[in-house]
């Protein structure tokens, strides 16, 4: 079965992160490969560009004389891991639909005084998307679909309280890589500038966030109402003290393994979320076949986002490698205006190119090469840093071709240019100043 490519690759990918054997991240990229050669045409068109271009450029660096042997093991298993990293997390879709404790979430966040109801969503969100990343996004859009069918609602009523809900949501998520220890940005800075740690970035990834929060208030608030007042359901939500209870235990569970082991928390969820959903489907089912059906269908209804992630990984990894990155930082340390105007370029530049369908990502790991450049020859490079965590969250949510967009777009049966620039266009618009400020007052702390 063909379908089976996918899962088995996560499989590969997760014995990689237990046993820490790179072969078996090798055999996982081998995996994800032929499942996507064979499937190529089913792809969206963005993702089938994405992968003619990626394919363009691995064939120049096998070519380039600043590439050696090293680097295509090292690009197979990061296209493992981030391919992985999605196809494992989404698994959480399938308990959406089996859990009704989950289909309770949305009235319980619902509920209660409207001053807090914005802000309690959209870090509840974040929150969640802390520990399981892109599964958040499945899991809270999951529930929601299967809450609002319980009710009457016009197509109207409908379509409105899933944008209002998904943008919310979708906001919750951007917070992420300002606020989150897991997060993918922090982790490749700190990889990177090992004397930028998660406890020396979040005060500023703070301010960012209450920024962020702050804009998206009254909008979003008011849609928020809206939907609660369509429902008209001012019942109890059932099963919170067992789903609160729950997700504890997951979080112990997977704060547990990060201590005990050499996985980091994100890496962690990775392992225990197929591992909690493929036990709950063959507890019930009692099917290993019906499980395997399952998850199968479950990624592949993720494909495209999977294979724009694995795709990211090798641009960012092999633009790295050939990109003169010395030379450039050798010219950017002679002045030190050169390092606030490197911030707003990193703020700008990634969400630019996201726009156009380069991945935050790839920006990510290009920039944070750079800055560990820079760090080398001595130049502080904390402003630079904040515009680049500023820069990855906005382009989170302002890309249409994205994995959190095309996660929204699925669900929600609207286009991603419509989820990123007409749900999120004024918002990003609106906070670019603070954010701006943020930067040259970060400068001026540390010149």
């Amino acid at each position: 079965m063909k379908a089976a490519l996918l899962p088995l690759g996560v499989a590969l990918e997760l014995g990689a992160l237990l046993s820490q054997q790179s072969w078996l991240s090798w055999l996982a990229a081998l995996a994800f490969a032929s499942y996507f050669l064979l499937h190529f045409g089913r792809l969206n068109p963005y993702p089938r560009w994405l992968g003619i271009i990626t394919l363009g450029i691995l064939l120049v660096a096998l070519f380039s004389s600043r590439t050696d042997a090293d680097l295509w093991p090292r690009l197979a298993s990061s296209a493992a891991y981030y391919t992985s990293f999605l196809g494992a997390l989404g698994l959480m879709q399938l308990l959406a639909k089996r859990l009704p404790q989950l289909s309770e979430l949305h009235k319980a966040l619902l509920s209660g005084s409207k001053v807090v109801l914005y802000p309690r969503y959209v870090l509840t969100a974040g929150s969640i998307g802390s520990i399981l990343n892109f599964g958040m996004m499945n899991l809270l859009c999951g529930t929601l679909s299967q809450h609002l069918k319980r009710y009457p609602l016009s197509d109207e009523q409908r379509r409105s309280g899933l944008r209002s809900v998904m943008v919310t949501t979708l906001r919750g998520f951007a917070l992420v890589p300002l606020l989150a220890p897991t997060s993918v940005t922090i982790a490749i800075i700190s990889r990177e500038m090992p004397e930028l740690s998660w406890s020396a970035m979040v005060p500023y990834g703070l301010v960012a966030a209450v920024m962020m929060i702050v804009v998206g208030w009254r909008r979003e608030t008011r849609g928020l109402l809206e939907l609660r007042d369509c429902i008209g359901d001012s019942s109890k939500a059932e099963g919170m003290i067992l789903l609160l209870l729950g997700s504890l235990a997951g979080l112990l569970a997977i704060g547990a393994v990060a201590s005990l082991t050499v996985l980091t928390a994100s890496q962690s969820a990775m392992l225990l979320v197929p591992l909690g959903v493929v036990s709950f489907l063959l507890w019930r089912d009692r099917s290993p076949k019906a499980a395997l059906q399952e998850v199968s269908e479950n990624m592949t209804s993720m494909h495209n986002e999977m294979f724009i992630f694995g795709c990211a990984a090798l641009l960012g990894g092999v633009l790295g490698a050939i990109a003169p990155l010395e030379e450039i930082a050798t010219w950017l340390a002679q002045e030190p205006k050169y390092n606030v105007l490197l911030a707003v370029a990193s703020l700008f530049s990634t969400i630019t190119l996201a726009v156009i369908g380069v991945a935050p990502i790839v920006s990510l790991s290009l920039i944070a090469g750079l800055l560990a450049q820079l760090a080398h020859l001595g130049v502080p490079i904390m402003t630079p840093a904040v515009g680049l965590m500023c820069g990855f969250s906005l382009a989170m949510i302002f890309s249409p071709f994205g994995p959190s967009t095309l996660i929204l777009a699925r669900y929600s049966g609207e286009t991603p240019f419509r989820v990123a620039f007409g749900w999120n266009g004024r918002f990003v618009l609106s906070v670019m100043p603070l954010l701006l400020l943020l930067i040259f007052a970060t400068y001026w702390l540390h010149a």
